[in-house]
């Protein structure tokens, strides 16, 4: 995890090198110098940040003494890639008006993203799942860092930015609704996995135990198993089955 964070520091640094030096080039009408490498770079960090919010969520879970702390530099790092992106996007990829106002095309984004959230699976196993719930976690933080550059002016009008705004309004709330679905079936499926569990061990103790006639008190073993079976018979999990697997 230490390699990965630091790895992505690196690419986060290079980028915003890179990225001056390129801003620099545009302000005096020379060209790009370094496009590529800064894409390939935010990419690679984009990639190993997925890997350390799935890592991070695996040592929450294991009650690592510094998971907090390690949460919150991941989040940091995950802020300046967001911030660098948006960068890339204002110095590569505006769109110039007779106004030479620096637009966004965010028709085309914001269908890229729903897009990518309407091609979202749900499980089938317990590790699709937690690499799902961790992918998830950097898209919605992304949908979240446009509401603070979605403007009139990145939009080019009131009447683009109307439209805009209901269309990220309705993005944003189908990614919501995707995570809570997404914690709603992680939690139905641990419970699953510890039932499972319990029963097996059941299983395990009616397979090891004597039935022959030289037991004392055959009664007694007989009422035991009768409570266990009617507990077995009960939900041990304290939740709902999400209306979407009904």
């Amino acid at each position: 995890m230490q390699t990965n964070a630091d790895q992505v520091e690196k690419d986060i640094l290079k980028s915003e090198e890179m990225l001056a030096v390129d801003a620099e080039n545009e302000k005096k009408d020379l060209p790009f110098q370094h496009k590529n490498e800064i894409s390939i770079k935010l990419t690679e960090a984009e990639n190993l940040l997925k890997d350390l919010f799935l890592d991070v969520d695996k040592a929450k879970k294991l009650k690592h003494l510094q998971a907090k702390e390690i949460e919150k530099d991941i989040i940091h790092l995950h802020e300046r890639w967001l911030k660098d992106c948006a960068f890339y996007r204002d110095i590569y990829d505006q769109i110039d008006d007779v106004s030479l106002m620096p637009r966004i095309n965010w028709g085309l984004i914001l269908n890229q993203k729903q897009k990518e959230l309407n091609g979202e699976e749900y499980g089938p196993t317990m590790v699709d799942l937690e690499k799902q719930i961790a992918a998830h976690n950097i898209l919605h933080k992304e949908i979240i860092a446009y509401s603070s550059q979605l403007c009139v002016g990145s939009a080019g009008s009131k009447e683009k930015y109307n439209a805009f705004k209901k269309q990220y309004n309705n993005l944003l709330d189908n990614s919501k609704w995707r995570r809570h679905y997404l914690s709603s079936l992680y939690k139905y499926m641990l419970g699953c996995n510890n039932e499972l569990n319990f029963l097996g061990e059941e299983q395990e103790k009616i397979k090891k135990q004597d039935w022959s006639d030289h037991i004392v008190d055959p009664p007694h073993i007989r009422r035991h198993y009768e409570v266990r079976t009617d507990m077995m018979q009960k939900p041990r999990f304290g939740f709902n089955l999400p209306f979407f697997l009904l």
